[in-house]
């Protein structure tokens, strides 16, 4: 997959802009998909996408500012979310980090503006959460005293579908859906250059999320006194456009 499509985007718009004039581009341009259409979300943050309305914004106190391919969130709370096609069998979300300020910030899929899994960077140190039939668990990946400030991260969320085929979800479809099993997740921290630092499978108490319901990715902080930067965003299937390896 080849989501790094600027140059031949830019290169279309130039030949309609020749062709038929201004007035013309303007109304082509609403049918030239953009960096992160589905199946894949992507943004490296090299265009203005939290104001042209790629990103859907809620910000409480806090801002968003794209400069220089680096996307800033600082102050209080704010999402970053987009509508996302997930993938038959896998689908993940990531992002390279750093942050500068600690308090949370989290990054993860779920159903449209509820959060239902998530790997969170915080000042107390890297966490996999999901929602659960015991409410919102989360488990310790790494631990720290003084956070990392200043170091990046690659941070995954990998979230696979337990009835991949048509043939599987042909087999219980008359199933209450109480009875389905539940996505596996799993969380991934990778250093700047692609090294594993930790994953973990949560089990206990495993996730109660149900593949066909996820439909959104997001970022988001919380809390106060946040300031962390992205270099990228990805979500959808396993890629190697992105992030190397560690996105397979």
């Amino acid at each position: 997959m080849n989501v790094r499509k600027p140059f031949a985007q830019g290169l279309v718009i130039a030949l309609v802009a020749l062709f038929i004039g201004v007035a013309g581009t303007a109304a082509v341009l609403a049918y030239i998909p953009d960096p992160g259409s589905n199946p894949a979300v992507f943004d490296d943050f090299n265009w203005s996408s939290t104001a042209n309305g790629f990103w859907h914004v809620n910000a409480i106190g806090a801002t968003a500012i794209i400069k220089s391919g680096v996307l800033t969130l600082s102050g209080h709370s704010i999402e970053l979310d987009r509508r996302l096609q997930t993938d038959p069998r896998v689908t993940i979300a990531a992002a390279k980090v750093r942050g500068l300020q600690f308090r949370r910030f989290g990054l993860g899929l779920g159903v449209y503006h509820a959060g239902t899994v998530a790997l969170e960077f915080d000042n107390e140190g890297f966490k996999c959460g999901r929602g659960s039939d015991f409410g919102w668990r989360v488990d310790l990946m790494k631990s720290w005293t003084i956070p990392p400030a200043g170091q990046w991260f690659i941070l995954k969320v990998k979230v696979t579908n337990p009835y991949p085929t048509a043939k599987s979800r042909a087999k219980v479809a008359g199933l209450d859906a109480a009875k389905l099993k539940p996505v596996t997740v799993q969380c991934s921290v990778y250093d700047a250059n692609g090294k594993l630092i930790s994953t973990v499978t949560p089990t206990d108490p495993q996730p109660n999320a149900h593949y066909d319901a996820l439909d959104e990715a997001y970022m988001r902080t919380w809390d106060s006194g946040n300031l962390y930067q992205l270099d990228w965003f990805y979500a959808g299937p396993p890629t190697t456009s992105v992030g190397g390896s560690v996105l397979n």
